[in-house]
């Protein structure tokens, strides 16, 4: 009688899809918070830092500022289904990919220039989440 082939040795790289999901989900809502908020403040009038009842108004009528708010509600649940999920040492890391987003979009949408700099600290961000991404994301036990 032959003998079963050994089961494949579980991938401790594997990332979970929820949680794949919710990393995400993570990222692509900061960086729709960073940039519909930067947006939005490009529309306050100039003098309404000096004036807290002015600008106080004017962020009440800007609609940008009312779907940054939604979105950060939204961010906010999201954060607490990853951090179920994954350890905040690992996952908090691995959401620094929205630097690399927020970047990006605030050079193509909001016109920003991406300096050499600017450039250099954003593959370091990139070294860094590789590096993170190459661990366990829980290391407590189950619950």
């Amino acid at each position: 009688m032959a003998a079963d082939p050994p089961s494949p040795a579980p991938d401790r790289h594997k990332l979970p899809t929820r949680l794949a999901l919710g990393l995400t989900a993570a990222i692509v809502l900061d960086t729709l918070v960073q940039t519909i908020w930067k947006r939005a403040a490009l529309t306050l009038p100039p003098d309404s830092a000096g004036d807290p009842a002015a600008a106080v108004r004017s962020v009440l009528g800007q609609p940008l500022f009312l779907v940054v708010g939604a979105l950060i509600v939204l961010q906010m649940v999201n954060w607490l289904k990853v951090l179920d999920d994954a350890d905040v040492s690992y996952a908090l890391p691995i959401t620094a990919l929205s630097y690399v987003s927020v970047a990006a979009v605030s050079a193509l949408w909001l016109h920003e220039a991406l300096t050499p700099g600017r450039i250099f600290g954003t593959l370091l961000i990139l070294a860094g989440v590789f590096l993170v991404s190459r661990t366990d994301p829980n290391t407590l036990p189950a619950r």
